[in-house]
């Protein structure tokens, strides 16, 4: 796999606490963006994204790329009170109690490239 640059836009009224397969970690205050880059090396990635009110977390979602397949979910521990909207290498996804939102091809990430999620309240 190819780089990858991961942009993470935080539009809720909840802080973001990122967790990536590979040890990466990243936060993103209510209202705040941060980003995490990947390199050629980081595959099959899976980034846990958990959002906090008063330093408990209340709800849980993913964003995930391979050479085989990504997607993302906006949130499943809890009743959905976030919504999401992006793209992987151009191609849109969005989601509001949408669960697992599966992209095509199912190669789209296999020589990196860019991820960029918004998060808003639902």
């Amino acid at each position: 796999m190819g780089p990858v640059t991961f942009n993470i836009h935080n539009q809720t009224k909840y802080d973001l606490r990122v967790q990536s397969s590979n040890g990466a970690t990243a936060e993103a205050v209510a209202g705040a963006s941060t980003s995490l880059g990947f390199g050629s090396g980081d595959t099959n990635i899976t980034n846990a994204m958990r959002w906090y009110q008063d330093g408990i977390c209340i709800l849980q979602g993913s964003v995930a790329w391979s050479a085989g397949g990504s997607g993302a979910d906006d949130g499943w521990t809890t009743s959905n009170i976030i919504c999401m909207s992006g793209e992987m290498n151009g191609e849109g996804l969005s989601g509001c109690n949408e669960g697992w939102v599966e992209m095509q091809p199912y190669n789209l990430m296999a020589n990196g490239g860019e991820v960029s999620v918004t998060y808003t309240n639902a």
